[in-house]
């Protein structure tokens, strides 16, 4: 399967809202670090979409996995850029940050009820991909930041990365620490896996329309916004009437969750991307 959006490309953090479950949140002003530009180049890459709350695994252009996530809640937004994975925390103690939110919390050791889960992803100072125990608020932003996922999942990207990328840690090692959750490890990532993160509110993908809920407020709801994402899918945007794309768009502002259509519903006479090639 391959997604094809309107444009921006970001990349993540994530921490957890639900009670007893919080996330390391940025230093004001720092800017996420350029990926590397030599060395080995990684098959394996991650793609995070924000208003979708979707984490995809891609080996070149294969789609490998989707894991649903939770990234920032508004006023602790996940972060657009462009970062790499190149080491991890296995059983990870959770230090909470100075802020207001934090304020009440206390450092917590690895084990089954750290905010961390059992393994977090570096991609950033202060923001991680990390586990949690809570899983309630999965799919919908909820953290402070970073990008969380439930810890089996957490694990089973974090040992696909050791695996191909060359970890630190052998997937014995690391069966072994998990067997202990008060050990803490961190692992190096000998290739760094490249993540991006898109804020990308309206999705073709598979002959399908998709609108997310502008969750940031970056007003990338709109007509014109629809037209980018169709040239983009290749679909032909003088065959799409404008007052047809705002009926859609007004279906989806009235929508409380995700609008989802077929585009032949929703554009009487819509020119797929095989028609418009073969002229």
């Amino acid at each position: 399967m391959k997604i094809r959006t309107l444009a921006a490309i970001a990349i993540v953090a994530a921490g957890a809202l639900a009670p007893g479950v919080r996330a390391q949140t940025p230093l004001p002003g720092l800017a996420p670090p350029p990926p590397p530009t030599t060395g080995p180049v990684s098959a394996l890459r991650i793609d995070i979409n924000i208003p979708e709350n979707r984490l995809r695994v891609y080996d070149g252009d294969s789609l490998l996995k989707v894991y649903r996530v939770s990234v920032g809640l508004p006023g602790h937004d996940t972060p657009d850029g462009a970062f790499t994975i190149d080491h991890a925390e296995w059983n990870p103690w959770w230090r909470p940050p100075a802020r207001d939110w934090a304020k009440d919390d206390h450092v917590t050791p690895p084990g089954p009820n750290n905010p961390m889960g059992r393994v977090k992803l570096f991609f950033a100072p202060y923001y991680y991909i990390h586990g949690s125990p809570h899983v309630r608020d999965l799919g919908r932003a909820a953290s402070h930041g970073c990008v969380r996922m439930m810890n089996a999942d957490v694990i089973e990207l974090a040992r696909l990365l050791h695996a191909r990328n060359g970890g630190s840690v052998s997937d014995a090692e690391i069966t072994r620490i998990l067997a202990r959750s008060s050990q803490t490890r961190t692992a190096r990532i000998a290739t760094p896996v490249p993540l991006l993160l898109r804020y990308d509110p309206i999705v073709i993908t598979d002959g399908e329309l998709r609108i997310y809920k502008d969750v940031y407020s970056r007003s990338r709801i709109h007509t014109e916004a629809v037209i980018q994402a169709l040239i983009a899918a290749g679909y032909d945007p003088a065959s799409v009437d404008r007052a047809e794309i705002q009926r859609v768009l007004a279906r989806a502002a009235a929508s409380r969750t995700t609008y989802i259509a077929k585009l032949t519903d929703a554009f009487a006479g819509i020119r797929a991307p095989e028609t418009v090639a073969a002229q």
